[in-house]
């Protein structure tokens, strides 16, 4: 009998600081236990909670990207690129604005969205939902 639970890769703390030093700015984490944290976020929900929705495991990381304040400045955009990231590896590319008409918060712009968590405005639920309402398949090369 085939398995129905997916195996996902997770991003490391490398990988994190990579991005923001390739797409913010070149420096280190001020703060890098509290990004190690952040990183193994989801990982740790999957393990214990058995969650297997890949957009609330990318939605998880961002929001403790964002709240764990790892780095000087840049922490929002990390975020974001994390679990486009994350998703990406995991076959889903994240588009910038959703086309989709269904929902009210799958309207909103991608940075809007990551600003709501932030702020508290949106829960890692509802960014879990915005991803997924605008997250594309990515199309599979074989070779």
């Amino acid at each position: 009998m085939a398995s129905n639970v997916v195996k996902l890769r997770f991003l490391t703390t490398a990988q994190a600081v990579c991005i923001h030093n390739t797409m913010i700015t070149a420096s280190q984490p001020t703060q890098l236990a509290m990004l190690e944290s952040a990183v193994q976020s989801p990982i740790n929900i999957k393990h214990y909670t058995n969650e297997q929705n890949m957009f609330q495991l990318a939605a998880s990381l961002s929001e403790k990207i964002i709240k764990n304040y790892a780095f000087q400045s840049g922490n929002k955009r990390t975020a974001l690129l994390a679990a486009d990231l994350f998703l990406k590896i995991n076959g889903y590319n994240l588009r910038t604005m959703s086309l989709k008409e269904s929902s009210a918060t799958a309207k909103q712009p991608i940075q809007e969205a990551i600003l709501a968590v932030c702020t508290g405005k949106w829960t890692v639920e509802q960014l879990g939902q915005y991803y997924q309402q605008t997250a594309t398949l990515l199309e599979r090369v074989d070779s």
